[in-house]
């Protein structure tokens, strides 16, 4: 089948109709730094365009990104959305519980993800779950264009395809290493890696010690709660800190919330694919997704039944793919 080009996606556009840019709840940096820059990037072919959002953009770093790079993006609950609006999801699928539906016709799908076995109808999809940054995909519609690309806006594509690579670590495809290539000196890269690494805050000391005095680890695999009140970003952070471990190479970390138990899983072993990995625990009880090599989900505290018998649900389900 051949690849979808930015092309394809403006001869679905119609320019007197509003567009909407909606990224994935809870946006993180490739979510956003994809969606300004598409926001962008159609501008300069004459679509005007809101970027948005549902939930919060958590954590400081992400604020100061924001702030800094002056993304315009803005709450969708905040903007006048009519059902006339042509809506691009980006990062994501309409569905996933990390995408609430929002108002207007979906139009058109960018994203990177394994897609779910029935995609949604749309005129125009982009998925390239090869890739490992959606940032990536939008970078390459630049190129097709031969259009330049603006220092912030290199900036927050050089942020999106290093957080989503683990810092050009995991899932690298050669199209993601030509971007962070191309991108380097054009944005502000010590911007983008700064954010990256100061992900941490000394008032997540509390909630991190905790986990370091109650981890399970069972050969390779670790298992890791927090049990204190924490602010959400800290699951996947915790998870990344365990996974550079030495004798860890699969990584579960559970939080429970005022409802649900939220999982996040990160593997660097060869035969653990944590995507396929947190869809067979959920099943049935949540729903999760994800790569390779990082997942996420969420099980709704009535169908929780313990992180006891959560990690032997998922001990077994790895025993089968080692």
């Amino acid at each position: 089948m051949p690849e979808k080009t930015f092309r394809d996606l403006l001869a679905v556009l119609d320019k007197k109709r509003p567009v909407i840019i909606q990224a994935h709840d809870y946006p993180d940096y490739d979510a956003l730094a994809a969606g300004y820059s598409l926001l962008y990037l159609l501008g300069t072919f004459g679509v005007s365009g809101k970027l948005c959002y549902s939930g919060e953009a958590q954590g400081f770093n992400i604020q100061d990104a924001v702030s800094c790079l002056k993304i315009p993006v803005a709450p969708a609950s905040s903007l006048h959305i009519d059902e006339n609006s042509q809506v691009i999801l980006v990062d994501g699928f309409v569905g996933n519980k990390n995408v609430t539906s929002i108002d207007g016709v979906l139009t058109a799908i960018v994203d990177h993800h394994p897609p779910p076995e029935v995609v949604p109808a749309c005129l125009f999809t982009d998925i390239r779950p090869e890739i490992g940054s959606c940032s990536t995909i939008i970078y390459q519609y630049y190129l097709e264009t031969i259009t330049d690309v603006p220092r912030d806006i290199a900036t927050a594509l050089l942020a999106g395809i290093m957080l989503d690579t683990g810092l050009m670590t995991r899932g690298v495809s050669p199209a993601d290493l030509a971007a962070f290539s191309g991108l380097f000196f054009k944005g502000d890269w010590e911007e983008a890696a700064y954010v990256l690494r100061n992900s941490f805050s000394l008032d997540d000391i509390p909630a991190i010690r905790n986990t370091m005095e109650s981890y399970h680890s069972y050969g390779s695999v670790c298992f890791v709660e927090l049990k204190k009140k924490s602010r959400p970003e800290l699951l996947g952070l915790v998870a990344d800190l365990f996974l550079r471990m030495h004798e860890i190479h699969f990584v579960v970390a559970l939080s429970l919330e005022d409802t649900v138990c939220r999982i996040s899983m990160r593997s660097e072993a060869p035969k653990l694919p944590a995507d396929l990995i947190i869809r067979r625990t959920l099943e049935g009880q949540g729903s999760g997704g994800g790569h390779y090599h990082m997942s996420g989900g969420s099980i709704p505290l009535e169908h929780y039944r313990g992180s006891e018998e959560l990690r032997r649900k998922i001990l077994s389900i790895i025993e089968e793919y080692s």
